[in-house]
């Protein structure tokens, strides 16, 4: 065997080694990569369900106060001592879709000047979900009630 070449077998000893390490490391950071990215997707999915529920939520709270409103009450009186009735109260959720999630209202009256017509301000606020999983809305609307 020549000399010149076992002396170039010698200096290429190794020559794979930084090169398999290299793609070792590489693709184990890919691989955390992955599964981070998997991870956050799951959690965003999640949130986003949650926000979707909390916003029926607070749209079913409007609307039960809209109801507990105007159901029955035919003045503006009746009408202002349901508002007051309103305010403060809140209910939790008990049906497909909605289940766990909490509903507070308040709802204030303003006046005209000559109290002809009474203006209801109702804020619905929701709360779904827990600890990390949760999310919550608000909605606010506006009615009127005048004595004709």
């Amino acid at each position: 065997m020549c000399p010149s070449y076992r002396h170039s077998m010698r200096s290429q000893r190794g020559f794979l080694v930084p090169l398999s390490m290299f793609i070792v490391v590489g693709a184990a950071t890919l691989a955390v990569a992955m599964s981070q990215m998997a991870a956050g997707s799951r959690s965003s999915a999640v949130l986003s369900t949650l926000n979707a529920q909390a916003f029926y939520a607070a749209d079913s709270g409007i609307q039960r106060a809209l109801h507990q409103l105007y159901y029955g009450n035919n003045t503006q009186s009746s009408v202002d001592t349901a508002c007051n009735a309103v305010n403060g109260s809140s209910f939790n959720l008990a049906v497909t879709g909605l289940n766990g999630c909490s509903v507070s209202l308040s709802c204030e009256v303003t006046q005209s000047a000559d109290a002809s017509i009474s203006v209801y301000s109702v804020l619905s606020q929701s709360a779904c979900g827990q600890s990390d999983y949760s999310t919550g809305r608000r909605i606010r609307t506006q009615a009127y009630m005048f004595d004709n």
